[in-house]
C-alpha cells in the first residue's frame, strides 16, 4: 500500500467527477440504442391485440416476449378495470400516525395500513366530500397523498439514515422527496433537484407545508450534477423521467404516444443519469434507480449499460421484495444476471401501478 506523506497531495472523498469519466457517455449513442431495442417483426397476433386495446404493436409484441398471450390479457385488463386507490404517508414528524387514523375516520375516511410500511396507509373508501387532498390535517402537513402505494416503495428501498447526505436527482413534484426527508428525520443534507423550475415550485409548497428544513431545491439538468457539485453522497434516488408505461390506468394516452424513437431518446437520457448518479455517490453508498414504467428498455437495459459503463457498482439485493424479480433477457438481450435482483411491480400480480425499483452500491 502506498504510504502518504504531508508533502503529497490528498484526494479529497468531495471532489467533482472528472471529465474523463464523464466522456464515458460518448460511447452512448440514440442510434446504438435504437438498434439494440428495435423489434423488427411484430406478428398479426400482436396486431389485433393491440388494435383492440389500443396500443401500438410493438408494446404487445414486448408483453407477449414478457408474459405470453394468456398474462399480457390479463395486463391489459388490469389497466382497463384498474381499482384507483390513494395511499397516505404520515407524517410521524408532525402528528402520531394513530391521532392521524382517529381524525379522518371522524371525517368519514376508512384507512387501511399497508403490511410492508408501518406509517403507510390505503384509502379503502371515502367520503363524498372532502377528498383526502383537501382536509385540513392534509393542509397542516400531516399526511401527503400519493395516487397509487407503489410511490412508496423506492424510497423505503433506498432507507436513507438520519444526518446523512441524500440526493434526489429528479425530484418534482415531491412525492418521494417527501418521503426520504420524513426517513432522514429532516436532519442532514438533502437535496432535491429538477430541471424544472415550474415543477420544483410544488416541492417547495409540499415541503414547507410538512415542515421540513434540512433541504436544497437545486433547478439543475441531472445530467449536469456531476459537473456542478462537489459533494459526495451517501444515498441517491434516480427517479427517472421515463415513458410512464406503468401507469397507463392513470393515463390511458401512455398505450399509443410513445414510438420506438421516442422509448430510446428516454432510455439515452435514463442511462445518462444512472451513470452521473454512481459519480456522486460516496464509497459504500446506495443508489435506488426507479422508473414507473414496464418496458424493460428503460429499466433491466438501462441498470446493465451503466454496470457496462462503470466496474465499481454493483446490484444489492433490496432489503424486502413482495412483488417480481427483475428480468434476466429480453428478446435478444441478455441482461446482467444480478439484475434479478431488481424488483418489478405488475399491476396484473400486485394491484398496483407498474414499477422498477433496482438498488444499486458502489463499492
Amino acid at each position: 500500500m502506498m504510504k502518504l506523506t504531508r508533502c503529497e497531495p490528498v484526494a479529497m472523498n468531495d471532489e467533482p467527477a472528472t471529465d474523463s469519466l464523464l466522456r464515458k457517455l460518448s460511447v452512448i449513442t440514440l442510434d446504438d440504442i435504437l438498434r439494440d431495442i428495435n423489434i423488427s417483426f411484430i406478428s398479426k397476433e400482436a396486431c389485433d391485440v393491440a388494435k383492440k386495446y389500443g396500443y401500438m404493436p410493438y408494446m404487445i409484441e414486448r408483453y407477449f416476449k414478457m408474459l405470453g398471450y394468456e398474462e399480457t390479457i390479463q395486463l391489459l385488463e388490469a389497466f382497463e378495470y384498474f381499482k384507483k386507490r390513494p395511499s397516505i404517508l404520515c407524517n410521524y414528524l408532525k402528528l402520531n400516525c394513530e391521532a392521524l387514523l382517529e381524525k379522518l375516520n371522524r371525517l368519514g375516511f376508512y384507512l387501511k395500513r399497508i403490511e410492508w410500511c408501518s406509517y403507510c396507509y390505503a384509502v379503502d373508501s371515502a367520503p363524498a366530500s372532502p377528498s383526502i387532498g383537501s382536509t385540513h390535517e392534509y393542509l397542516k402537513g400531516y399526511y401527503y397523498v400519493y395516487r397509487d402505494m407503489a410511490s412508496l416503495v423506492p424510497p423505503l428501498i433506498l432507507n436513507p439514515t438520519e444526518g446523512s447526505k441524500t440526493l434526489d436527482m429528479c425530484a418534482a413534484p415531491g412525492g418521494k422527496a417527501v418521503h426520504l426527508l420524513l426517513l432522514m428525520r429532516d436532519s442532514g443534507l438533502f437535496i432535491a433537484n429538477d430541471i424544472s423550475t415550474r415543477r420544483t415550485a410544488s416541492l417547495l409548497s409540499h415541503f414547507t407545508r410538512m415542515g421540513f428544513k434540512s433541504y436544497t431545491i437545486l433547478n439543475e439538468n441531472g445530467v449536469e450534477l456531476a459537473k456542478k457539485l462537489k459533494l459526495k453522497f451517501d444515498f441517491i434516488l434516480v427517479d427517472a423521467p421515463c415513458s410512464a408505461e406503468g401507469g397507463i390506468m392513470f393515463d390511458p394516452s401512455r398505450k399509443y404516444k410513445t414510438s420506438l424513437r421516442d422509448l430510446a431518446k428516454l432510455v439515452e437520457k435514463e442511462i445518462k443519469l444512472l451513470y452521473v448518479a454512481t459519480l456522486l455517490v460516496k464509497e459504500g453508498g446506495k443508489i435506488v434507480y426507479t422508473t414507473c414504467s414496464i418496458a424493460p428498455e428503460e429499466n433491466e437495459y438501462v441498470v446493465t449499460k451503466v454496470l457496462q459503463l462503470n466496474n465499481d457498482i454493483i446490484v444489492k439485493d433490496p432489503p424486502f421484495n413482495f412483488w417480481s424479480q427483475g428480468l434476466s433477457k429480453f428478446f435478444n438481450m441478455e441482461f446482467d444476471p444480478s439484475i434479478r435482483n431488481c424488483i418489478r411491480i405488475w399491476p396484473q400480480r400486485h394491484g398496483m401501478e407498474g414499477y422498477f425499483i433496482c438498488l444499486l452500491s458502489r463499492e
